[in-house]
């Protein structure tokens, strides 16, 4: 098969938009502000507000014009008139919607004898300013036909919030839960205050709130309210009250359990009179069973010669689920076997900050379901507001919600269907055009901000680069523009909130709407192109990705390899330069990365030749120390050997499946097969094995994770083990939990786990980040 590259000029034409938030925004176009907005239906085309023949005497009277009208209990306006009564009502339409039912009464009082009265009724298509045009006839070949403009509000508060319940009580917060509420035009979502303060917004699908925080042993009021899509909440508030539990009982005496994010540290004293082994239970299930000097560790946390009562026993609990909580039992056993003692105690895992905070993502969603229903262009999120330029003569709708002056032909191209390309431009799509960087590449955000050597990062640390999506609510649609991180975790929301959205792509010749980049790219390039892989493609490590415009190639099957590959690059480039690592990119390391992402890719696709990886998904790459710079080199080390095998080339055959296992919450693939946590240890079936007989201060690693879908034998080949130093078992733990709550990785949700063999040798950290059809954002960015 014969290869080769596309050129800069061709592929220009088709690459997804990536605004930065640079300069005043002049409008550029006076032509563009006094554009008319389009007429609907039957009314396209029309220069005055009524072309009617004088036989017909088609008359509107409800709305009048531009009247301020009220949606009524089932969202619908009223719309009525008089007309001849040798005429008929042929339709009312509005941007989207037609009616043809109509009721025809007797002429109201004081109208002539010719005059029949007729109504009807329909949902506008959004709050706000909007139009319908009316449509009569008479034969043979009169008609009549009128464009009325008016405001549409809703004064209709939604109902109040059912079946509040607070439950799953700790000693430092509950999760709040309710019924739906209904709404007569449309809810935005559900406000929630702890003790009467700041709410905290939801979207429509998120009908509960986890409350954290909170003093043990302490009462605590929660309330709800609906919010609609004008901004309406509920009459009276949903309360509940609750009591946060008491802090859970110490453990015994001489048992310590210190929990981190993915694990625990359980450590009690040891008697050498009695105790020959030890049984590890968590919630009641066995985990572990080993001797006493297995980690037995001495005053300075050094593995003890031998165990004595000065000592301690130091195990980790691993792997855990954030934020959760666990009850330890270790049972002390002799040398018959028998139970010579029992300590236990609760805890519960601490939690991670994510780069976007629920509450951020929620917020952004709601006010851009309501940014669209009241007929706005764009909603700019608070995090993006001093950067987003506004277009001229944008009236704000509220704090944020934009209407643009001239909207006319990306209006005419919502809501979005199938792929399409604008040929046209008016206030939003020049906008786009305007401010997107040079190249038009996709978003590859990495971290932009990333802190100093001992600085903690904020919670949130916005990107530099914008990234616009649509946002669709029942037909009415508008567009979000919020940091790359922000806009991608939104976008996840769409399935919840029961929204349609999809990312912007610029163009040659104007925007493109679509859900996939491939299908674009085969609507202006039908003609077959061959590319061998990613290893045969035109990029490498010293490109701008900022910059670079060539990103499509076979119809697009490698687009979303490519911004895969470039945001390993720019992430582990601004981590070196940042935190001085002994790391560079070079011609072996790059090579090993691009096969890497082809492997890892095809494994995705469930292929046996190179393929193209798919869109809307979350990535880990793991370290030579965890996200945290806690040190995992051995367990990292062991990641890269066990999928790719030394140095990345060759990979041990059939192992390509473990680049892409699923989530399993709390290893329950593994515990439905029938498997045991120490299986290494316990299975008969896979003993001995690497980890029989390890040292004493050495745990037994295991890849793929205890936690995926892939564990033991899952996948159908047994998972690899290699005993590792205890101290790195914790880092592991906390950096894979990191990176399913960070990144947004729900149980049974696949991802993709890619080692970089360099980037492990030089002690670099771990991160995880989305690739979605807009580019690919860092989700769990390091921090000291």
């Amino acid at each position: 098969m014969r290869h080769r590259y596309l050129g800069k000029a061709v592929l220009a034409a088709a690459v997804v938009v990536s605004l930065v938030a640079t300069g005043a925004w002049v409008n550029p176009s006076a032509a563009h502000a006094d554009v008319a907005q389009p007429a609907p239906g039957g009314c396209a085309g029309m220069t005055v507000p009524e072309e009617n023949h004088s036989s017909i005497r088609l008359r509107v009277d409800q709305p009048g014009s531009g009247a301020q009208v009220s949606v009524d209990e089932q969202g619908r306006i009223a719309v009525g008139g008089i007309l001849h009564k040798q005429a008929t009502m042929v339709d009312v339409s509005d941007e989207q919607v037609a009616t043809a039912d109509f009721t025809i009464g007797p002429r109201p009082d004081g109208v002539a004898a010719w005059a029949v009265s007729w109504s009807t009724g329909l949902r506008p298509p959004h709050l706000g300013d909007n139009q319908v045009c009316v449509r009569a006839k008479r034969d043979p070949k009169r008609t009549a036909r009128i464009l009325r403009s008016f405001t549409v509000v809703d004064l209709i508060p939604p109902s109040d919030v059912p079946g509040l319940t607070v439950g799953e009580v700790t000693s430092s917060g509950a999760v709040v839960s309710w019924g739906a509420a209904t709404d007569n035009y449309g809810l935005a979502g559900y406000e929630v205050s702890v003790d009467g303060g700041s709410p905290h917004r939801t979207t429509v699908g998120t009908r509960s709130y986890t409350v954290t925080g909170l003093a043990p042993s302490t009462g605590h009021t929660v309330s709800v309210v609906a919010v609609d899509l004008a901004g309406n909440t509920s009459k009276t508030p949903a309360t509940a009250s609750f009591a946060t539990a008491a802090p859970p009982p110490p453990p015994n005496a001489n048992l310590t359990i210190t929990p981190e994010e993915g694990g625990a540290t359980a450590v009690w004293q040891p008697d050498p009179a009695t105790d020959v082994s030890y049984r590890a239970f968590l919630d009641g299930q066995p985990i572990a069973e080993f001797p006493l000097d297995q980690y037995c560790q001495d005053a300075n946390g050094n593995p003890a010669s031998t165990c004595t009562t000065q000592d301690t026993i130091s195990f980790i609990i691993e792997p855990l689920d954030e934020g959760t909580p666990y009850v330890f039992r270790v049972d002390a056993l002799r040398a018959d076997g028998t139970q010579s003692r029992s300590i236990s105690g609760s805890f519960s895992t601490t939690t991670s900050a994510s780069l976007v905070p629920a509450d951020t993502r929620q917020m952004d969603a709601s006010e851009t379901s309501r940014c669209a229903a009241m007929g706005g262009d764009f909603y700019v999120a608070s995090s993006s507001r001093a950067g987003v330029p506004i277009p001229g003569g944008s009236t704000q709708i509220f704090v944020g919600c934009y209407k643009a002056a001239n909207d006319g032909c990306i209006r005419g191209f919502l809501p979005p269907s199938g792929n399409k390309v604008i040929n046209c431009s008016d206030d939003v799509t020049t906008l786009l055009t305007t401010v997107a960087p040079p190249g038009h590449g996709p978003i590859i955000s990495s971290m932009d901000v990333i802190p100093s050597a001992g600085v903690a990062k904020p919670a949130f640390a916005p990107s530099t680069l914008i990234e616009p999506i649509t946002w669709c609510e029942e037909g009415a649609c508008a567009l979000l523009l919020a940091p790359a991180e922000e806009a991608v975790e939104v976008s996840v929301l769409a399935s919840i909130a029961a929204a349609a959205s999809t990312f912007l792509v610029v163009t040659a010749v104007g925007i493109g709407i679509g859900l996939v980049l491939s299908a674009l790219l085969a609507i202006l390039f039908p003609t077959e192109i061959g590319i061998g892989g990613v290893l045969e493609y035109p990029i490498s490590p010293d490109t701008d990705f900022d910059t670079f415009d060539n990103w499509g190639a076979d119809e697009g099957i490698w687009y979303n390899s490519l911004k895969l590959y470039a945001e390993v690059v720019k992430t582990t480039k601004e981590l070196t330069g940042t935190y001085g690592l002994p790391f560079a990119w070079n011609d072996q390391s790059d090579s090993q990365l691009k096969v890497a992402v082809d492997e890892a890719c095809t494994a995705q696709q469930s292929g046996n030749f190179p393929s193209g990886c798919g869109t809307n998904f979350a990535v880990y790459v793991p370290g030579g120390v965890n996200y945290r710079f806690r040190p995992m080199n051995q367990t990292g080390t062991h990641i890269v050997s066990a999928i790719a095998g030394n140095g990345g080339l060759p990979q041990p055959p059939g192992r390509s499946v473990w680049y892409y296992p699923a989530r399993s919450l709390g290893g329950q693939a593994a515990i439905s097969a029938g498997f045991q946590r120490n299986w290494f240890d316990s299975d008969s079936r896979f003993t001995p094995n690497a980890c029989t007989g390890r040292a004493a201060g050495t745990t037994c690693d295991e890849f793929p994770f205890w936690s995926t879908n892939q564990a033991v034998n899952l996948s159908g080949l047994v998972a690899d083990i290699k005993p590792v130093p205890t101290t790195e078992s914790l880092p592991q733990a906390s950096d894979i939990s990191g990176f399913y709550s960070q990144c947004g990785v729900k149980d049974n949700e696949r991802f993709i786990v890619l080692p970089v063999k360099p980037w492990v040798d030089a002690g670099g950290p771990s991160f995880g980040f989305r690739v979605s059809d807009g580019g690919a954002s860092i989700c769990m960015a390091p921090r000291p």
